[in-house]
């Protein structure tokens, strides 16, 4: 089940239920307009609907949470399966604080990602990784190739800074140092925050290390599309 967020319904029911929603549809790939059948309350904790593609007249499972009083519970609305497309990358906010452009070149990509725009949707990207990159480099790198531009992150810019800052913040003297004194004295903001710094670190030296070998690796057995006019039959 996928969360559809409220503001993807279009009209209601008297009762509050969803009458209309508009996602991308999972199977079709299109924006669409999904038209509920009846709702069917399951205890009093929610119902459920087959809602029909307006294109493809393919079904999708709705459930919808309710309220102690039967009415829809905000942020309740889930489907199977989820919309097609991709969600919005966890982060973002930081890519809007580094660059607001580069942000909108990002939710471009995206949204044309989620049209099936495939090829315009890889141009966008390639334009928000060299624009990434600039960004991140010094000016009289600016007109580089994106191959090199890549090439010289790890020679301007200080990746290991991250484990530095954590290093501090361990160290007997730091913040959560001084803490590990005497446990007893730690309180659950503080252990939240522990908890998080933990996360990100297995993130940065596990996660995106795997992540990025499995994805090198896809890439290197994907099918290469054939161009246009090659002659190819």
């Amino acid at each position: 089940m996928q969360l559809v967020h409220d503001s993807h319904v279009q009209s209601r029911f008297s009762n509050t239920f969803p009458r209309t929603v508009e996602i991308l549809c999972p199977h079709c790939l299109k924006e669409a307009l999904f038209e509920a059948r009846p709702w069917q309350e399951h205890g009093r904790q929610l119902a459920a609907s087959e809602l029909e593609c307006a294109r493809c007249e393919h079904t999708v499972l709705f459930v919808q949470l309710l309220e102690a009083d039967g009415t829809n519970k905000p942020s309740g609305l889930f489907c199977h399966p989820g919309p097609g497309g991709r969600e919005t990358m966890a982060g973002v906010e930081h890519l809007h604080a580094m660059s607001a452009p580069l942000a909108r070149s990002y939710e471009s990509a995206l949204k044309l990602y989620n049209h099936a725009e495939w090829g315009a949707s890889s141009l966008i990207v390639r334009h928000l990784l060299g624009g990434l990159t600039a960004r991140m480099l010094p000016d009289e790198k600016a007109e580089l190739s994106l191959t090199r531009k890549l090439e010289a992150l790890p020679n301007d810019v200080d990746l290991s800074r991250p484990l530095q800052d954590i290093a501090q913040l361990l160290a007997p003297s730091g913040t959560f140092g001084r803490q590990f004194e005497d446990e007893t004295t730690i309180d659950k903001a503080n252990a939240e925050l522990l908890l998080e710094l933990a996360e990100q670190l297995i993130t940065y030296l596990v996660v995106l290390p795997g992540t990025m070998a499995d994805l090198k690796a896809r890439i290197a057995t994907a099918p290469v599309p054939l161009r246009r006019g090659s002659g190819v039959a």
